[in-house]
């Protein structure tokens, strides 16, 4: 469905007695939307010339505005999309980091794992300097 441009006009009243005053060369004109007049005198004749813009021309320029809008909206949507891959990957990344972090500070410093060592060589320790020194005793 197509709809009809609608019709543009452009008016300029001007008294007779002004027209016949002009200098030669000189002229009025008048613009209303895409509808123009221009008047001017010729030597002992006037000039009166009427223009409407081309709307063929005026709708290929708001196509060609278009497409190129529509060349970069697609450029800046597939930049954030890569953007948002790029997150989601740095993200996961960065999970299974702090995960492997917490499970090796869990392996290397279990409070009881040292506890119990650390026993297990206060007792060794203790039987050993109770027997060397017995023995040194019994010696003498």
């Amino acid at each position: 469905m197509q709809e009809s441009v609608p019709a543009q006009e452009a008016a300029l009243k001007i008294p007779f007695q002004n027209l016949l005053d002009l200098p030669e060369g000189a002229g009025y004109r008048h613009r209303d939307g895409r509808a123009s007049v221009d008047i001017r005198r010729q030597g002992d004749s006037l000039t009166v010339t009427g223009h409407c813009d081309s709307l063929m021309r005026r709708c290929l320029f708001y196509e060609e505005e278009v497409f190129r809008r529509q060349v970069r909206e697609d450029s800046l949507l597939q930049t954030v999309e890569f953007y948002k891959q790029e997150l989601v990957r740095i993200r996961n990344e960065t999970e299974q980091d702090i995960t492997e972090v917490k499970t090796e500070f869990k392996q290397r410093f279990s409070p009881v794992k040292i506890a119990f060592i650390a026993f297990i060589a206060g007792v060794v320790s203790g039987i050993v300097l109770t027997f060397l020194k017995k023995r040194r005793l019994y010696e003498k």
